[in-house]
């Protein structure tokens, strides 16, 4: 009885080993080079590897080498977030150009407003008050400009060619500026960092084309290049953010289409009505632009273009503060 009380306590210590052993199989020396990671409800959990060691088994001949049983320990975890890209897509958002969402209303009514100012510095220009030589010269249009180029050009007066030439590079150079500073518009929507500026200039170039007149004593035909100048960028600017429904200074092609809608309108088509009653607004605010411009060019001369340049000064600032 001496040694069977020894013998069965070893061989419940055996198999009780055994089976430590097979619900925890030991770790790979690879597997200790870091913390295991699992993921529990997508978010992803760190627990750093803890090890016990086993008791030795000792044989006959000398001590076996010790080996490393993983045993169940309490789950440190860190959360990682599967997101990482949030932060930058915020800051993103927050470096974005600050944009305006425009009105068909607010449209129109600013539309309105920047004809009558086209209508005001066309007539200026038009009148030949400003002129030392009574030159009358459109600044809002450069209709008349590409015809007395041609024919300037034919009849070998290479004066008026360069002079109407001028006029047309004025005004398509605004429009290229215009263009420049928002290569990419989109319709009924300002884009503040790209309008502003442009407005902004066109405040400027008035106010240049004022001085010029005044100091010159309409001497220099510059002062009707800036002018157009000016007009090219505003019509430009209203063009594309209404996608052509506000063309704010060129009124020829807006006069061709009034009569063709009126036409399809008395026919009993109505599609295009909206836009003939935004064009007949539009033609009447350049009129009556160009009626004020008379009377307050014949008593200030060209101080009158001051009121252009306030203007499209007070139309950028607005866009910057709104």
């Amino acid at each position: 009885m001496m040694f069977i009380r020894p013998l069965l306590l070893g061989a419940a210590i055996a198999l009780l080993a055994a089976d430590v052993q097979a619900a925890n199989p030991p770790v790979s020396s690879s597997s200790r080079s870091g913390p295991s990671c699992v993921v529990v409800n997508n978010v992803r959990k760190l627990t750093p590897p803890v090890f016990a060691r086993s008791a030795a088994f000792a044989r006959r001949g000398g001590d076996a080498p010790e080996e490393e049983v993983a045993l169940p320990v309490p789950e440190v975890s860190h959360d990682v977030p599967e997101n990482t890209e949030l932060s930058a897509e915020e800051e993103s958002k927050s470096n974005s150009p600050k944009s305006i969402a425009l009105s068909t209303k607010h449209a129109i009514v600013a539309g309105c407003i920047l004809a009558c100012n086209a209508g005001y510095i066309n007539g200026a220009c038009l009148s030949g008050i400003l002129s030392a030589d009574n030159t009358k010269q459109a600044a809002a249009a450069v209709t008349g400009a590409w015809t007395n180029s041609a024919l300037g050009m034919a009849s070998g007066n290479t004066q008026q060619f360069t002079f109407n030439a001028k006029c047309i590079g004025s005004y398509c150079s605004g429009s290229l500026l215009a263009s420049l500073l928002n290569p990419n518009p989109v319709p009924f929507d300002i884009d503040v960092n790209a309008v502003s500026p442009a407005f902004l200039i066109a405040s400027l170039l008035v106010y240049a084309s004022s001085s010029v007149a005044k100091k010159s004593e309409g001497t220099n035909k510059a002062y009707i290049y800036l002018a157009a100048t000016a007009c090219g960028i505003q019509n430009s600017v209203t063009s594309v953010l209404t996608s052509n429904m506000v063309r704010s200074a060129h009124f020829s092609g807006i006069t061709s289409d009034i009569g063709t809608f009126l036409g399809q309108v008395l026919r009993g088509n109505n599609t295009n009505a909206l836009k003939l009653k935004v064009f007949s607004l539009l033609g009447l605010s350049f009129w009556m632009g160009g009626y004020v411009s008379f009377s307050v060019t014949k008593a200030v001369a060209s101080s009158g273009l001051l009121f252009s340049s306030a203007l499209f000064l007070l139309v950028a600032l607005a866009l910057m503060i709104a």
